[in-house]
């Protein structure tokens, strides 16, 4: 069978990560040809989408959140103009405390100056209607929230109209890696940003991945919601004039896209724990997908031990939105000799421990 002629990069993968990726590599000219199923179990369209700055239980500062969310930011909105489209909104998370131990520790953060330039309280006398802010509500700023639905079609639209598309399963029983063919197609470089799949990759399944399933609920309902994102266990996100989204749940056990009773329960329960009194709501729709996540809750991005023109750039867990901009600039930029790897999401960093030839 005859070669197409030789083209730079196979990028394997149209979520976050993939998109992003692809995109940068064709914008510096690299012919370049993505490889995606349409997104089936992936993460990236039941996503939150939310730029977090501040995170966790311990209230921390999001990992490279300093240098990530401010690319992200000029990134989506250069994305805006270059393909069309609105689907990147900077909104503030007002955080609801749900104890005094809580709202002990948001006092102790706002005196740190590192955290301080991220965090206000609200307007005396501000009202947050039947919102439970009995401990107290506070504001993280510098957040936003990309749509995932109007971004990924954005996405896709933009690769599709330069013929970069390839709308089908990845193949490995079709690939030669020795002699950097796959299908017929020459190509120099191929990098795997399929996200939980990983776990099933013969080239990166020692990795340790975490992949974790998510589930969230979009419902109708005449209680006020206010324009920020609300989070107080779960978080809710105002997405109509009478729908807000509600996610999310943590599964490491069923990896699949199949909404669960279970799920729609603990999301129920964490709704009404946002709330004084009980709120009416109607269910419209419920969403599945599994999130990429690694046991050290870094990324995976690097060359394959033993192959090195078979790439990795995944594993960004429940951060690819506002991380996967960024590292994509910093990927490509490494592929092509410019600058080093981040030393704590090199896969490298796994091999002595993971990798067994």
């Amino acid at each position: 069978m005859p070669l197409t002629p030789e083209i730079d990069f196979i990028v394997v993968g149209q979520g976050i990560a993939g998109s992003c990726l692809a995109y940068e590599l064709w914008e510096r000219g690299a012919r370049t040809i993505v490889y995606d199923d349409g997104w089936k179990s992936a993460a990236c369209t039941v996503a939150a989408g939310v730029i977090n700055p501040i995170t966790g239980k311990r209230l921390v500062k999001s990992w490279r959140s300093a240098v990530a969310h401010p690319y992200a930011r000029d990134f989506y909105r250069a994305l805006e103009r270059r393909i069309g489209g609105v689907f990147f909104h900077d909104r503030k998370i007002l955080q609801l405390c749900k104890s005094a131990e809580e709202a002990e520790l948001w006092r102790t953060r706002a005196l740190d100056a590192e955290y301080a330039a991220f965090m206000s309280e609200p307007p005396k006398g501000e009202s947050f209607g039947n919102l439970d802010d009995s401990f107290g509500a506070h504001f993280i700023g510098r957040s936003a929230w990309v749509e995932p639905p109007a971004a990924m079609a954005a996405f896709r639209k933009y690769f599709a109209e330069r013929g970069v598309l390839r709308a089908e399963s990845f193949d490995f029983s079709k690939l030669d890696a020795r002699g950097h063919i796959y299908g017929g197609i020459k190509y120099k470089k191929i990098i795997f940003c399929e996200g939980w799949k990983a776990v099933k990759n013969p080239y990166f399944s020692w990795l340790p991945y975490r992949p974790a399933k998510g589930e969230i609920l979009t419902l109708k309902s005449g209680e006020s919601i206010p324009e920020h994102i609300v989070h107080r266990g779960g978080w809710i996100m105002k997405n109509g004039a009478d729908t807000f989204r509600l996610g999310s749940t943590w599964d490491r056990e069923n990896l699949d896209c199949n909404p669960t009773p279970t799920a729609r329960t603990e999301l129920l329960k964490i709704l009404a724990n946002m709330f004084k009194t009980d709120i009416e709501v109607e269910v419209v729709d419920c969403r599945a997908g599994v999130r990429p996540c690694t046991a050290t809750t870094r990324p995976h991005l690097g060359v394959h031990p033993s192959e090195p023109d078979i790439l990795s750039f995944n594993g960004f867990g429940s951060k690819g939105f506002a991380l996967c901009p960024y590292f994509s600039k910093n990927f490509a930029d490494w592929i092509y000799g410019k600058s080093a790897l981040d030393s704590e999401a090199d896969l490298s960093r796994h091999i002595r421990k993971f990798w067994k030839p």
